[in-house]
C-alpha cells in the first residue's frame, strides 16, 4: 500500500523492464512459464503498472503494492502478481517486481522480477531489493 499516494491523472506510465532484470530474471519467468502463459502475464503486469494513477484504479490502496521508499517525484514499489493459468492468488504466489516510478517522466522501470522462492535464504526480501537496487541501480538509489 502507498503511504504517499501518485495524484490521479488520465496519464499513463510508459513501462519499461531494466536491461539488468531482463539479463537477470526475466528469462527465468519465461523459461518457468513458455509462450502464452508468460506472455499473457507479461502484458498484464505492464497494464496495471501504466495504469497505476489513473483515477478508477484503486491498486495504490490496495495489498497488492507497497512502498518502499519515496522522495519527490520518485517510489521504489514491490508489485505482487500472479502468473496466469495458475491457481495461486497474487499474494501467495510469490511472484513480485521491484519497480521505480519516476512520476515527472511518466515513466516506469521493472528492477527485479522474482519469485519469494529465488531470494537467498540468509537475507530478508527488504534488505535484498535494497542492497541489489544499490549495487545494480546506482543512480535510481541517490534518488532516495
Amino acid at each position: 500500500m502507498f503511504t504517499n499516494f501518485l495524484s490521479k491523472t488520465e496519464k499513463l506510465f510508459q513501462v519499461q523492464y531494466a536491461d539488468y532484470a531482463k539479463k537477470h530474471f526475466l528469462k527465468n519467468f519465461e523459461k518457468k512459464y513458455p509462450g502464452v502463459q508468460w506472455e499473457v502475464t507479461d502484458r498484464s503486469i505492464q497494464f496495471e503498472l501504466a495504469r497505476l494513477r489513473m483515477p478508477n484504479n484503486d491498486t495504490q490502496s490496495s495489498q497488492q503494492v507497497d512502498e518502499l521508499k519515496h522522495k519527490g517525484n520518485y517510489w521504489l514499489i514491490k508489485y505482487d502478481f500472479r502468473v496466469a493459468k495458475t491457481k495461486e492468488s497474487t499474494k501467495s504466489s510469490g511472484n513480485r517486481c521491484v519497480v521505480s516510478i519516476d512520476n515527472s517522466k511518466d515513466l516506469i522501470e521493472i528492477l527485479l522480477i522474482y519469485g519469494k522462492d529465488d531470494l537467498p535464504k540468509n537475507q530478508n526480501e527488504t534488505a535484498y531489493i535494497f542492497n541489489t537496487v544499490k549495487s545494480q541501480y546506482g543512480e535510481i538509489w541517490k534518488r532516495f
